[in-house]
């Protein structure tokens, strides 16, 4: 287990971005293949009446669901490891996880529900997506917007300051 450790220290930002890479290409190409064999074009897409039946995009929302599983798994055990081996940046990572649910909660209850557009067919009945499950869907994309801006604003400010060093 060290080992990995001592590895994924070492090579993790280039394992992170092969396997997101691997993952981009199998996605991009269950799309390609899916709208083939579905008897579609990507172009129609957006104007088709009845989206009931395209499900290319599966594949890939089914490597999210599992990436995102395993992220959460693999940042608690972290937290805990850490949490464990030095308590004080251990219990600033457990900080910095309730800051982000917290936002996400925040974000939950002040996101609104909209129910028209050119997503409307997506709000039928057949679709299952209620309010709730709108509100959820737009405070995680608020978060990951958030997120995203922070991390680069982070990365652009230690780079800087490395540069300075």
């Amino acid at each position: 287990m060290i080992k990995l450790y001592n590895y994924l220290v070492k090579n993790g930002d280039a394992v992170a971005v092969g396997v997101s890479a691997i993952l981009f290409v199998i996605f991009a190409l269950g799309i390609y293949v899916g709208t083939s064999s579905g008897g579609y074009s990507l172009n129609e897409l957006i104007d088709r009446e009845d989206k009931s039946d395209i499900n290319c995009f599966n594949p890939g929302l089914w490597m999210m669901i599992i990436m995102t599983l395993l992220a959460i798994l693999l940042m608690v055990f972290g937290v805990f490891f850490d949490l464990f081996k030095n308590f004080k940046s251990g219990s600033k990572s457990i900080f910095g996880f309730l800051a982000i649910v917290i936002a996400f909660i925040v974000l939950y209850f002040t996101s609104s529900h909209d129910s028209g557009g050119r997503f409307g067919a997506y709000w039928s009945p057949e679709f299952g997506i209620t309010e709730g499950l709108s509100k959820f869907i737009s405070a995680g994309l608020y978060s990951l917007m958030g997120l995203t801006l922070v991390s680069f604003l982070l990365i652009l400010f230690y780079e800087v300051k490395g540069f300075f060093r």
